[in-house]
């Protein structure tokens, strides 16, 4: 099981929106996560719009990440969106993006806030599944793939052996 499928509901999947601009974008996530989150539409636009000023959220191959913080969050928040067309962003590639996941997280969470973008990115760096959520005929196939997709197992694990490397630095030693 991959760390986001939980989040991935009917009522977090848009498919086939409207967007010409960045900015319309992240009103039409604000939306979906206020209906599927109960979260102010504005409190989450504005924390996409911050994390977007400190640099582009777009991983290339047409699929970007746009994430932020919010303290009042208890736990993660995501949602999906696809464009009907290309949006034009600050791509590495400059290729106009379709693709994106929408992830807000509480104020001080990191470790799971890593691990979802680490998973997210890596499924969105596989061709079949680009492709695929490009070619899904509705929500239903769309949380079907998504529920379905399993990170590679070595994923975290670079990761997970560095927080223990991090927590031994802090446990304190007593030479016998």
């Amino acid at each position: 099981m991959n760390r986001f499928s939980s989040y991935i509901t009917l009522q977090t999947v848009r498919l086939d929106v409207s967007a010409a601009s960045r900015k319309r974008l992240f009103e039409e996530a604000s939306a979906l996560f206020e209906v599927a989150y109960g979260i102010s539409h504005s409190e989450v636009f504005d924390a996409l719009i911050a994390r977007e000023r400190l640099g582009s959220t777009c991983v290339g191959a047409g699929c970007a990440l746009p994430h932020g913080r919010l303290h009042e969050l208890e736990e993660p928040a995501l949602v999906f969106l696809r464009t009907a067309e290309p949006v034009s962003l600050d791509s590495p590639d400059g290729r106009g993006v379709r693709l994106f996941f929408c992830l807000l997280v509480p104020e001080n969470d990191e470790k799971d806030y890593l691990g979802m973008l680490r998973e997210i990115a890596c499924l969105l760096s596989q061709k079949p599944m680009r492709q695929a959520l490009l070619d899904a005929a509705d929500e239903v196939a769309v949380c079907e793939l998504l529920h379905a997709w399993e990170p590679p197992a070595d994923l975290h694990a670079s990761a997970e052996a560095a927080e223990a490397l991090a927590e031994d630095d802090e446990t304190p030693r007593t030479d016998d």
